[in-house]
């Protein structure tokens, strides 16, 4: 009988339920032989810390060590330690009554994706938009696919060699942290997060000493395989008027082309000056950098805006701007297979052109009435990103402002509230037109065909419009609006 009795007990004790209001919901129904490690806080005035004789014997903590535990520290800010605990160790211990709770402890990494706040993407990630579906193209110095997060991409071109995956490297380092933010593998421990990662990502590697030929092959690049979204980071002070014919033809057929304004602290480059582009400059946080960095002595001399944000004095202004984006102390992938702090009007233009993808990947307007490639569906994608932007500063030096993910892709329509201080000085805007007069002007005297300048056309409809009826090629007679569409296209009539 005694022996009955006490083989009962002990199998009591084995099958105790375990006090769910004590254990972390990760840690319930934890496999029963398999060690975790946690966090145990214990009751005010129990003894944790075991040091001498009597602090041995009074010190119940040896509870973990009786339950074939290991403690591997002491907390004694919170009256907890640090232990490997098995499943069955987990439940009897949150039987005792001197026991508060049991928290797994959770690994920490570090996040490097420091710019996603800035313009709200955080809200597209928690709704899963991820640009599945929409093929982009980086026209800059190639990629290293060597890295960790990027050994997905396998698309691309070396526009001089055509041959080979030499497009796959990037000794610049320059088409890399731009590479990482539009489609880096999410990363679970430790990496940025790219912003479009399920998006199909080529890569069209240009030379050091790139010209106007090697864009108008990159082009046509895109134009053959389907691209949508193409994001530029070259440019150069003076257009050529057969590239802008390709960015023409590139826009007519449904590529939406997003360029860096330039980094040389002038006017907007081209072909980031083309009314066919968007033209996308850079900004700043002020604070997110080390006081002793470079980033701290650009911000000495740099331009405020809104919201602690700041114009870098190398970001290209000027009336074509169409919207900024961080590109001052951006955390980015870089070549071979490590981090670096970046700061490049290019970075800029990679944030506006993963946003893009999610908003053709996902907005209703890009299945209905403007899911045809064609310049209107370009014309409508730059229009939602202008318009649901977030002011921040004069429009020469921030465009329409910051890209709102959140407002881009519907996810909310209220607009965060941002005081725009006008702060730009007479004589800084007189600099800017007599520099835009010298380029625009000066250089169509010495060459007639000079590319028009200015900031991207968009459609002017409303933003949540009801659906919009296009008729078929053919069917019943056009509208004065599709006229003057075709006029535009034909070059017989000036854009909107």
């Amino acid at each position: 009988m005694k022996k009955t009795l006490a083989l009962l007990l002990i199998l009591s004790a084995t099958l105790a339920y375990a006090d769910d209001s004590k254990i972390s919901p990760e840690l319930r129904n934890y496999p029963s032989t398999q060690q975790a490690q946690v966090i145990v806080q214990y009751a005010p005035g129990t003894q944790v810390t075991c040091s001498g004789l009597l602090g041995l014997i009074g010190c119940l903590v040896n509870d973990i060590l009786k339950l074939g535990g290991t403690i591997l520290g002491q907390l004694p800010l919170i009256n907890g330690v640090v232990a490997l605990l098995d499943g069955n160790g987990i439940v009897s211990l949150s039987n005792q009554s001197n026991v508060v709770y049991i928290s797994a402890d959770r690994p920490l990494a570090p996040s490097l994706s420091n710019a996603a706040s800035a313009i709200n993407a955080e809200f597209a990630w928690q709704s899963n938009y991820t640009g599945a579906g929409i093929g982009i193209a980086l026209i800059d110095s190639g990629v290293a696919t060597s890295h960790k997060q990027l050994t997905r991409i396998d698309h691309g071109i070396d526009i001089r060699s055509a041959e080979g995956q030499s497009w796959s490297k990037d000794p610049i380092g320059h088409g890399t942290p731009c590479a990482g933010l539009i489609n880096a593998a999410p990363q679970t421990a430790h990496g940025i997060r790219g912003y479009a990662p399920d998006s199909e990502l080529h890569i069209c590697k240009l030379p050091p000493d790139a010209h106007c030929s090697d864009l108008i092959a990159a082009l046509d690049y895109c134009l053959q395989n389907g691209i949508d979204v193409a994001c530029l980071g070259f440019g150069c002070e003076r257009g050529s008027a057969l590239a802008e014919q390709r960015i023409a033809l590139a826009k007519q057929q449904g590529v939406s082309l997003i360029a860096a304004s330039g980094n040389s602290a002038g006017a907007v480059l081209f072909p980031a000056c083309s009314p066919c582009v968007l033209a996308v400059g850079a900004v700043g946080q002020m604070g997110s950098y080390p006081e002793d960095s470079p980033q701290a002595a650009q911000a000495v001399v740099a331009t405020a805006v809104a919201g602690g944000l700041f114009v870098p004095s190398f970001s290209c202004r000027g009336p074509e701007l169409d919207l900024c984006a961080p590109g001052v102390a951006v955390i980015a992938c870089q070549s071979p297979d490590t981090y670096a702090i970046c700061d490049s009007t290019s970075l800029a233009a990679a944030h506006v052109a993963a946003l893009a993808a999610l908003i053709l990947a996902d907005h209703g307007d890009f299945k209905g009435s403007f899911a045809a490639k064609d310049f209107q569906r370009v014309e409508r994608l730059f229009q939602i990103l202008k318009d649901t932007a977030q002011p921040i500063g004069h429009p020469w030096q921030t465009g329409a402002g910051l890209p709102d993910a959140a407002r881009a892709l519907g996810i909310w329509s209220e607009q965060r509230p941002l005081v725009v201080p006008l702060n730009v000085g007479l004589r800084e805007m007189r600099s800017a037109i007599r520099q835009l007069n010298e380029i625009q002007f000066g250089a169509s005297e010495a060459m007639p065909f000079e590319p028009l300048r200015g900031p991207a056309n968009v459609t002017r409809l409303p933003l949540n419009p009801g659906p919009l009826a296009f008729p078929a090629d053919g069917g019943g007679k056009a509208s004065i609006h599709e006229l003057k569409a075709a006029m535009v296209l034909a070059g017989l009539a000036a854009g909107p």
